[in-house]
């Protein structure tokens, strides 16, 4: 019940405890006033009959006559005259009247009627008068003002409670707020509101302040804890850009992922004539100009370009390699690779002797990165003897055909497909160390012309081609109708285009108000890492979305970016995955095993569970569950 509910009830108890209390008291008190002065009111009335009478001989006619007008006035229930021997020498009788006092209220408040007596003279003879009044008058009277102290009452209920609730609304608002922040913390999003002034008010929020900042300061330490460590793993020390290691592993990764960024550009700068200006202007020289270089690349890193779709690497000492998934055209991804570096040796001074050679690739799910680097190579080698002036696109040795006639295809496909039902989910499980199944993961497949592609060959297209909103669609049907066939949770993968804007949360609202609620426990959804990062607010509000429906929502693919660690106390996800890259090589390999051990740390303190994703053999999964992991995918446990 609301406080609203509860002042006016509280309000009403009290003013019928009042009326109750005043009705008691002033019915007793006014009951025993109306009736003494109903006796005066009636021995007034008969000593003025009386001596009416007594002013005149008596007749019995004439006598009659005034005492029966006496008694048609309805106000006497009795009107007797008696002689000076006692012998009743008129007597008349009313019946009661009717009235519109409640005979309860007669009952509960009485009025007592005793007669009044007046002599009449006659002479030297003493006749006598006596009246009988009814308690009408004071019944009513009584009754009236009952029913006035009542509308007063009435009216003093309604105008307490609308000031009431004026002025409770206003003290709810910072309550709401507290509410707003404890309901928010229940879905672990740990967030502050400011401090309200009402004192009771205020300690909560004060204190649940304090635990959102304690969370998010251990947050924030436990990402800058990770970021020096993959630093110290992943980063080349002098350009701050990732080692070729890392890089090759990220590309490897992305080539196999079954999601949008499994299509991409790859562009490759050599600074020639590197070793020369070592001996020319000094190591040490070089070396801060390699670090501005890095700075200016990673510029392509920010929100204002590719963003965290965008990784960069120093391959070796003059070779420099972009991958990037949302870049439809390679070459512009090496031209604008080409002119940072151009810019940062012409801010040194060095470029009027010095070119930087670029070559670009386009590449899709299921490429080898060996040869994507071989191509690269051969390609560089051919902008090198030209002096690096034009960029060389490298020739690719996949059989898909140009990007061109790729996206004709799909172009052609795609939106027929959607529209027609023809995409479908393979279920693989994600499960336990004691082998059961955590909950199944659907992945998307799709249907043109009797062939079946995976997420990995279309997702890319439909990234670019803005057809997410129409995926995400159906692989929100196809998992509804999977959930009244399967007993396990179902979660599936939604592209980015779920975060921008309301309108697919909007659609999957009315969609899950139109399923059976029974079933909906069971269903979650997943972002990936780089989508999330891109919009944080649209991911909180569907986390805020989903929580009346106990739809799980996590984020898949993590590892790469230390920094959404002292963001998941804000965003308030279910799950973690981290993706598959972190999850080889389990045993030897130290940069990977920091990264499980972080997340699933952060996971545990936030009450959440943390997943490795594409575990492809029993002794990485094994290592993985003693890292701190509560489930696993991928090969091991197919």
């Amino acid at each position: 019940m609301s406080l609203l509910k509860r002042l006016w009830i509280s309000i009403g108890a009290l003013l019928i405890t009042v009326f109750a209390v005043t009705l008691t008291v002033f019915g007793l008190s006014g009951s025993a006033s109306l009736e003494e002065q109903l006796a005066i009111e009636t021995e007034n009335t008969a000593r003025t009959v009386a001596l009416v009478l007594s002013a005149q001989e008596l007749e019995p006619v004439m006598a009659e006559i005034q005492l029966s007008t006496l008694t048609n006035l309805s106000e006497f229930k009795a009107v007797e005259l008696r002689d000076p021997q006692n012998n009743v020498v008129f007597a008349a009788q009313n019946a009661t009247p009717t009235t519109r006092v409640p005979q309860w209220f007669q009952r509960l408040f009485k009025v007592s009627t005793a007669p009044a007596s007046a002599p009449v003279q006659q002479g030297w003879d003493t006749w006598e008068l006596q009246l009988t009044p009814f308690g009408g008058s004071a019944y009513t009277e009584l009754w009236t003002a009952t029913m006035r102290s009542a509308f007063a009452l009435l009216v003093a209920f309604f105008t307490a409670g609308l000031i009431g609730q004026i002025l409770l609304s206003k003290l709810l608002i910072p309550l709401d707020q507290v509410v707003a922040q404890a309901a928010a913390i229940g879905q672990r999003r740990f967030t502050k509101i400011a401090i309200p002034k009402t004192r009771e008010f205020a300690d909560v929020a004060r204190s649940m302040n304090e635990l959102s900042q304690r969370v998010q300061t251990m947050l924030s330490d436990e990402a800058q804890l990770l970021k020096d460590k993959k630093a110290s793993s992943d980063l080349d020390e002098i350009t701050g850009l990732l080692n070729r290691g890392t890089l090759i592993e990220q590309l490897n990764a992305k080539l196999s992922r079954e999601n949008e960024e499994a299509l991409g550009s790859v562009g490759l700068i050599r600074i020639l004539g590197l070793t020369e200006m070592n001996r020319e202007y000094g190591r040490a020289v070089i070396d801060n100009v390699l670090a501005d270089v890095g700075k200016e690349l990673n510029k392509l890193s920010s929100d204002g370009n590719y963003g965290s779709y965008c990784s960069i690497g120093r391959m070796n000492g003059a070779d420099i390699c972009a991958v990037v998934t949302s870049e439809n055209n390679a070459k512009n991804l090496a031209d604008s690779m080409q002119r940072h570096v151009k810019g940062v040796l012409t801010q040194h001074g060095i470029d009027a002797t010095q070119s930087v050679a670029a070559a670009c690739i386009d590449y899709e799910y299921g490429d080898s990165t060996s040869e994507l680097l071989s191509a690269l190579d051969s390609a560089l080698a051919q902008s090198e003897l030209q002096g690096g002036v034009p960029v060389i696109p490298a020739e690719r040795h996949a059989k898909s055909g140009s990007v061109q006639s790729r996206q004709r295809f799909w172009q052609q496909h795609l939106a027929t497909a959607f529209s027609e039902g023809r995409l479908s989910l393979s279920w693989f499980p994600v499960k336990r160390k004691d082998g059961t199944v955590l909950h199944l993961e659907g992945m998307a497949r799709i249907t043109i012309d009797d062939k079946e592609f995976n997420a990995g060959q279309f997702m890319p297209w439909v990234f670019r081609l803005g057809l997410g909103h129409e995926f995400d669609r159906n692989v929100v049907k196809c998992a509804i109708d999977s959930l009244k066939t399967k007993s396990e949770r179902l979660h599936v993968n939604l592209s980015s285009d779920s975060l921008r804007g309301d309108s697919f949360a909007t659609w999957l609202e009315q969609q899950l108000k139109q399923t059976d609620s029974a079933v909906l426990g069971r269903l979650g959804l997943e972002i990936s890492e780089s989508a999330v990062l891109t919009s944080t607010v649209g991911f909180e509000d569907l986390i805020s979305r989903m929580a009346p429906y106990h739809i799980q929502v996590g984020i898949e693919h993590m590892g790469y970016r230390a920094e959404i660690i002292a963001e998941l106390a804000r965003l308030g996800p279910t799950y973690l995955k981290l993706d598959s890259l972190y999850t080889q090589d389990l045993t030897s390999n130290e940069g990977n095993r920091s990264v499980v051990s972080s997340f699933s740390a952060v996971a545990k303190s936030l009450g959440i569970e943390c997943i490795g994703e594409g575990v492809n053999s029993a002794e990485d999964g094994e290592a993985a569950f003693l890292l701190g992991v509560s489930g696993i995918s991928g090969r091991a446990v197919e």
